[in-house]
């Protein structure tokens, strides 16, 4: 009985994120009809957005309103403002982060990688939108051997993770004086490898000044195009459905 328990909780529970995602999507077609689909607020601000996407809804209703991983956009500015030489970001999905960083740093070229075909073929469509093409060079796969080929002997590079578990492999020691002059932004999927965010901080900390930013709540009332949303709506329009609590580790480059 209790093993049928569980079950039923758990297909209760599935049934809750389908319907969430379903409702989500017909309130991110609304935020299109009504604002259009650029980037409202945030450090990509004016970016347009494909509304394709290549897994779930690619949070497209947070990134239209600017509030999609906003704890990044303090270290988001800076690592712009310390003008890297190129960006490479490893797990670039629909383009949010290679496009955007495009934008911000006009003639920097941008590394864009992917495993999901359908990922890069968005993410090129987005770069055409923008008129970035030309600097985002696209490629499946990145192991640790091809970011340090990437990024070694640079005066200062920007490398951006979100790789699914993958970045434990990517900031091993062998690689790591390579990325001595690069600043680095890297989602910890501790989910998938507990204890995962302490053990890359502390390889990090001997060349770089290491933060770990943590994930915070979102004020749907702080988006006033939400305001004529019901409550669930407006709380359904930020929600990035992330599977457990997310941190990310921001390293500064000490070189330079």
């Amino acid at each position: 009985m209790e093993a049928r328990a569980i079950d039923l909780e758990r297909a209760l529970a599935r049934m809750l994120i389908e319907a969430a995602g379903a409702r989500r999507r017909l309130i991110t077609r609304e935020l299109v009809r009504v604002a259009g689909a650029r980037c409202a607020a945030g450090p990509f601000r004016g970016m347009i957005l494909p509304e394709a996407s290549s897994w779930g809804d690619g949070d497209l209703a947070p990134k239209l309103l600017g509030s999609y991983e906003c704890e990044l956009h303090p270290a988001l500015e800076r690592a712009f403002g310390r003008d890297p030489a190129i960006v490479v970001n490893v797990g670039c999905a629909e383009g949010y982060y290679a496009v955007g960083a495009a934008l911000r740093l006009p003639g920097r070229l941008v590394h864009a990688f992917d495993l999901d075909e359908a990922a890069l073929r968005v993410c090129a469509e987005a770069a055409r939108l923008n008129g970035v093409a030309d600097r985002i060079r696209f490629e499946r796969t990145c192991d640790a051997a091809r970011l340090a080929e990437l990024v070694d002997g640079l005066p200062r590079a920007l490398v951006l993770l979100d790789c699914g578990g993958f970045e434990g492999t990517l900031l091993a020691p062998d690689t790591l004086p390579a990325l001595a002059r690069a600043d680095l932004i890297v989602e910890c999927h501790d989910f998938l490898e507990p204890g995962l965010c302490e053990r890359l901080a502390g390889l990090l900390r001997d060349s770089h000044e290491v933060e770990i930013v943590r994930e915070s709540g979102r004020d749907p009332a702080a988006w006033p195009i939400l305001h004529a949303l019901g409550t669930l709506d407006r709380f359904l329009a930020v929600c990035e459905f992330r599977p457990s609590f997310m941190r990310w580790i921001v390293a500064w480059s000490r070189a330079g």
